[in-house]
């Protein structure tokens, strides 16, 4: 039976089984959408990504883009922990800040150097 009032977008978002891959390919989209130009994803198929899932410009400056799209409810303390990881990205690949997408709740945040 198909969900209504936007519940049936809640759940898939929730229980994502489409991979690394396909997050990072709706992230881009999200990004586009929010004005960020030239997003380039790094290794959306696995490998090593370098502490970043995609580059990406914001007024001419780089940025790197972290996407956090884990499978069910996740606690405060595992998604501080994603960012803080992933937020040294910005210095390893001389980037002026991170955007990071936590996609299940439609949150992204812009953290400066």
């Amino acid at each position: 039976m198909r969900r209504n009032e936007g519940r049936e977008t809640w759940h898939r978002l929730l229980e994502w089984d489409k991979g690394q891959a396909a997050a990072e390919r709706l992230a881009a989209v999200i990004l586009l959408n929010e004005g960020f130009r030239g997003v380039d994803p790094s290794h959306p198929l696995g490998g090593r990504d370098g502490l970043k899932d995609m580059v990406l410009s914001d007024n001419g400056s780089k940025w790197i883009g972290a996407v956090y799209f884990p499978r069910g409810q996740q606690n405060f303390l595992d998604i501080k922990t994603k960012f803080l990881h992933d937020i040294t990205g910005v210095k390893q690949n001389y980037a002026n800040g991170m955007v990071f997408l936590l996609i299940k709740n439609y949150v992204y945040q812009k953290e400066k150097n």
